[in-house]
């Protein structure tokens, strides 16, 4: 991950099929945009503080709004300034997973 050139720690969060829309802060409201590049659409993670891999995703332009998914529908996501509620926690995990190996097929001196 590289963070945005003049904001350090900050990072846009893109869909990966939808390379041009971005996560949002916009005016304490959760969304996704596809136009131009704004501050309210950069983010940075912070540690849950007890080593279980858990962050919480700050936005950096309203810096006390978490990004909040609370309930089970695609869209129940919100931002949320108030106290720290385990719906707020995320992990990055990855997408697939690779095993590498080596078999020597043929060796010749």
């Amino acid at each position: 991950l590289e963070p945005h050139p003049s904001s350090k720690c900050c990072y846009y969060i893109v869909n990966e099929v939808h390379s041009q829309h971005r996560n949002a802060d916009s005016k304490h409201n959760f969304g996704v945009y596809d136009g131009p590049h704004y501050n309210d659409q950069l983010f940075r993670y912070v540690p849950s503080g007890k080593n279980d891999g858990f962050i919480y995703i700050y936005s950096c332009h309203y810096t006390n709004d978490r990004v909040a998914k609370y309930g089970v529908g695609n869209d129940k996501m919100s931002m949320y300034s108030g106290p720290k509620y385990p719906d707020q926690l995320w992990k990055l995990v990855p997408r697939f997973k690779a095993n590498f190996f080596t078999d020597e097929v043929f060796h010749f001196d």
